[in-house]
């Protein structure tokens, strides 16, 4: 369920960094699987698209617009399943498919696996919380969290400047953004790590922090 803007922004800080730590770990393992491709970062699958396109590399191009279609059509079912039942499902199907990626590695199709359901994944990561104390803040697009983080800076430097008399930003403009990127990177640090120590079972470590978010949002109304 998306936030309201009266949700403390302690409570969002919370939340947002346990999603951006995991779309960081996600991604992270996604990119050393799977030969390059991102589980979260469509814009980079789409740039790797084109440039596939352009060589001719038919092959690897199919496989980016499965994952371009995947990451679709999931936020679009994650999108309706939200606005139909809030987003505690969200994140429990969110752990379901952390269990079915990691159950798959001691088979013989991982790769397969991991290439529907990754992108899957993060694509109702990214529609089933999307509000955080009144900011519309994507945990699964890092770039843009950088723009919205300075941006909102920008703007607290002019208005305490005087030098603009615009609206008050809503509570945490800056931290919140700022939070999602510290959390992806560091998110991305642990994925690393567990690929660096060959860690066992690398794709069940985010489940205390689901776990602990969706113990966080479950007592929310709708509309919290």
């Amino acid at each position: 369920m998306p936030d309201a803007p009266a949700t403390p922004v302690a409570v969002s800080a919370r939340r947002i960094l346990v999603l951006g730590i995991l779309a960081g770990h996600v991604d992270a393992l996604s990119f050393a699987h799977l030969g390059g491709l991102f589980a979260s970062a469509m814009t980079g699958n789409t740039t790797h698209l084109s440039a596939a396109l352009a060589h001719a590399n038919w092959h690897y191009a199919v496989l980016l617009g499965c994952v371009l279609a995947i990451f679709f059509g999931a936020g679009f079912l994650a999108s309706l399943a939200r606005l139909r039942w809030g987003a505690t499902n969200g994140i429990a199907l969110m752990v379901l498919l952390l269990l079915v990626v990691q159950a798959a590695q001691f088979g013989a199709h991982a790769r397969l696996v991991e290439l529907v359901l990754l992108p899957a994944l993060m694509a109702v990561q990214g529609e089933s919380i999307a509000r955080f104390s009144g900011n519309a803040i994507q945990t699964v697009v890092i770039t843009s969290n950088m723009l919205k983080c300075a941006s909102a800076l920008a703007s607290t430097v002019a208005l305490r400047c005087g030098a603009s008399t615009g609206p008050a930003l809503p509570a945490g403009a800056i931290l919140l953004p700022g939070l999602s990127w510290v959390g992806f990177a560091g998110g991305a640090m642990l994925g690393a790590l567990a690929l660096l120590w060959q860690a066992p079972l690398p794709f069940l470590w985010p489940l205390p922090w689901l776990a602990i978010l969706y113990i966080d949002i479950t007592p929310a109304r709708p509309g919290n």
